[in-house]
């Protein structure tokens, strides 16, 4: 990935959390949250943009089931001019079931639009094997790798689908009472015209007052087959209110 996007993440580990810690309590209960920012101008040229990000899993001490969304939508109007400058739209979820007290099996899905960045659609299913590195009260930290099958269509009517390997890590660190730390890193090597694709992911959530949080976000793709005049890497930063469950 370019140096800016490796900058970002870097500034994203040391300064990015998410409220995650209650989120891997194996109560059997959902826990989660949402966050949502924005903004809109008038004048000369006028815009709006809307983020919103939404998290929840339900966790036991045999398994864990976790969904994810994340949405993004921008649009610019200037000397008459409309222009759509984000319409990225991802969910997806994660089946975890604990083989032992280190390892795990896993299965997830996700489905994929950003036609601002080249992808009409894009599905995949994936499954493998994963490790927890450290899990305290204050740390999970866990590796995992699989395989999987990809769909993509491109805005330039291109397509490519067959198997893709995956490999990553992810985190979550209790920083105080009020703060904690969510990063997850995916690398997918592909070959064909599948290419490679990485994704970053970091977030911050600082309690202010009961279940309302103060937000910041960062997402960022990276993909090595995009459609001509499309940009490689994508990056997303947010600010903005939340609420934890």
């Amino acid at each position: 990935m370019p140096r800016l996007t490796l900058a970002l993440a870097a500034f994203a580990l040391t300064v990015a959390s998410q409220t995650t810690q209650a989120q891997d309590t194996p109560d059997g209960k959902w826990h989660g949250g949402l966050s949502v920012s924005g903004a809109l101008a008038s004048g000369n040229s006028s815009s709006k943009t809307l983020a919103a990000n939404a998290d929840a899993s339900l966790a036991t001490a045999e398994d864990k089931l976790s969904l994810y969304g994340i949405a993004n939508y921008g649009r610019n109007k200037n000397a008459g001019v409309d222009t759509t400058t984000a319409d990225l739209l991802r969910v997806g979820g994660r089946y975890d079931f604990n083989l032992g007290p280190q390892w795990f099996s896993f299965g997830g899905a996700e489905g994929e639009t950003n036609k601002a960045g080249g992808v009409r659609d894009r599905y995949s299913l994936n499954g493998g094997l994963g490790y927890h590195l450290v899990k305290d009260d204050a740390t999970n930290w866990d590796i995992f790798s699989g395989l999987g099958y990809t769909a993509t269509r491109l805005t330039d009517g291109s397509e490519a689908n067959g198997a893709q390997v995956l490999f990553g890590e992810e985190s979550s660190h209790k920083v105080s009472e009020t703060t904690t730390l969510k990063q997850r890193l995916v690398y997918y090597p592909g070959g064909g015209d599948l290419g490679n694709r990485a994704t970053f992911d970091a977030g911050l959530a600082t309690q202010i007052l009961g279940g309302w949080t103060l937000n910041a976000g960062l997402a960022s793709r990276y993909s090595s087959r995009v459609p001509v005049g499309t940009k490689k890497t994508d990056n997303l930063f947010t600010v903005g209110f939340g609420y934890k469950f």
